[in-house]
C-alpha cells in the first residue's frame, strides 16, 4: 500500500521566553493508505503535538511533512486549512456543540455545502448518531444530554464528511469503557472501509485496534 504521510526528521521546538523547549526532536515515520495507526504515549510525551502535524494543524520548525505527495510544512495556513477540510476528520476529546441545536441538527452542519439532498445528509447523520447509541436522543439539545452523550454527538459531527483520513486525539479519554469501545468500533469499521485512521493515545489497550502502533517517549520514537 503506498504512503499516504510521512515525516521526515520533524523536530518541533517551542520558545518560552528564554528558555527553548524541545517537543518532537527527529520524527521519522511513514503511515500507508489503511493504516490503522496508533501513537501510543504518556502525558508529557509529545504525542499531541505529533498529531498536530500528522493532520496539518500545526508545521514543524525543521523536517518536512509529506502528504500524499507534497510537501504540506510549507503550505501557507490557509493552504493547511483546504487540506484539513478536504482531507482530514477530527475527533478530540472535548465536544464543541451549538446550545440551540439539536444534536441531529449539530451533526448535520458540516454536510450542508455537500451536493447531496437533505434527505441523504440526515440519514447518514442519524445512522452515525445510532452508531453511538444515541438514536433515542437525537432530537435532544446539548442542555438535555450528559458530557458522555455530547462528546458522542460531537464525534458523529467530526465522522460525518467522510474523511480520508481521521485524526482521533484520546477519542476515548472522556468516556466510559461501553462508549469507548463503541467509539472504537466505529473508528474501526470507517478504516475497514478504506479510510486512514490515525490515533493518539495513553491507553494501552487501545493497541489492539491498530495494525501500526508507534510509541513516543520525550519527544522521540521508542523503537
Amino acid at each position: 500500500m503506498e504512503k499516504i504521510i510521512e515525516l521526515k526528521d520533524v523536530c518541533k521546538t517551542y520558545f518560552l521566553g528564554e528558555i527553548k523547549l524541545e517537543v518532537l526532536k527527529g520524527i521519522t515515520l511513514e503511515i500507508k493508505k489503511q493504516d490503522f495507526a496508533l501513537i501510543l504515549g504518556p502525558s508529557g510525551s509529545g504525542k499531541s503535538t505529533l498529531l498536530n502535524m500528522v493532520s496539518c494543524l500545526d508545521v514543524p520548525t525543521t523536517g518536512e511533512i509529506i502528504l500524499e505527495g507534497k510537501d504540506v510544512s510549507r503550505f501557507t495556513e490557509d493552504e493547511l486549512a483546504s487540506v484539513r477540510g478536504k482531507k482530514i476528520g477530527f475527533v478530540f476529546q472535548q465536544f464543541n456543540l451549538l446550545t440551540h441545536l439539536t444534536a441531529l441538527e449539530n451533526v448535520i452542519i458540516p454536510t450542508i455545502f455537500q451536493e447531496t439532498s437533505k434527505e441523504k445528509r440526515e440519514k447518514r447523520a442519524k445512522q452515525l448518531l445510532s452508531s453511538v447509541g444515541l438514536e433515542k436522543r437525537m432530537h435532544h439539545r446539548p442542555a438535555e444530554l450528559s458530557g458522555g452523550e455530547k462528546q458522542r454527538v460531537a464525534i458523529a459531527r467530526s465522522l460525518v464528511n467522510n474523511p480520508e483520513i481521521i485524526v482521533a486525539d484520546e477519542p476515548t479519554g472522556n468516556v466510559d469503557s461501553k462508549t469507548g469501545e463503541i467509539i472504537m468500533k466505529i473508528l474501526k469499521d470507517l478504516n475497514k472501509e478504506g479510510r486512514t485512521v490515525i490515533v493518539v493515545t495513553h491507553d494501552i489497550d487501545l493497541q489492539r485496534f491498530a495494525s501500526k502502533v508507534l510509541k513516543i517517549k520525550d519527544g522521540e520514537l521508542d523503537e
